[in-house]
């Protein structure tokens, strides 16, 4: 969904704002149940490219941009439960049983817990998404910059310090020959 307006914006937020709760991930990201993980990874890329909280930073309007975040989020969300086997198998049952969403109560005790719910602190967790995202794009400044955005709100996290310790590991070395 490509929002070439604030409007347009505005509106396609309103519309999925309103319908949030009742969305399975494969909803969120417009696939059928039986989406390959290449189908999911191409549908979450489509979308990040025009729904990025990042391409509409200068909106003045702090409760759209909140409410796009928080869709944004959500369909992250979506998307590394259903590309991780393990969380997908899990997630396939609690939608059997009409949950839109793995909670980490519904997941299996020997699956690995997602670092982010470690994270107390709303604007922790916000840049602590945001630092994974350039993380997975190899985009080491930005990972950096967001997950000490992230240390400031929750010094303590211990998720935030691995990953922020990840993230400047893939900086360039000074007088180096450039990112390893």
């Amino acid at each position: 969904m490509p929002a070439q307006t604030q409007e347009q914006l505005a509106q396609f937020v309103q519309q999925m704002w309103g319908v949030l709760d009742q969305l399975s991930y494969f909803d969120l990201l417009g696939l059928s149940e039986g989406a390959t993980v290449t189908e999911i990874r191409a549908a979450f890329y489509r979308i990040s490219h025009d729904l990025h909280p990042d391409r509409y930073h200068r909106i003045d309007n702090r409760e759209l941009r909140d409410r796009l975040e928080t869709i944004y989020a959500r369909m992250c969300e979506g998307y590394r439960v259903l590309t991780t086997p393990e969380r997908s198998v899990a997630y396939l049952r609690v939608l059997a049983e009409g949950k839109k969403r793995l909670t980490t109560m519904d997941r299996d005790s020997r699956a690995p817990q997602n670092p982010e719910d470690t994270i107390k602190h709303e604007e922790a967790r916000k840049f602590f998404r945001l630092g994974m995202i350039s993380l997975g794009s190899k985009d080491w400044k930005g990972a950096v910059m967001n997950f000490n955005f992230a240390k400031s709100f929750e010094p303590n996290a211990a998720a935030i310090k691995q990953k922020l310790a990840e993230a400047q590991a893939g900086l360039p070395k000074p007088g180096g020959p450039g990112p390893r």
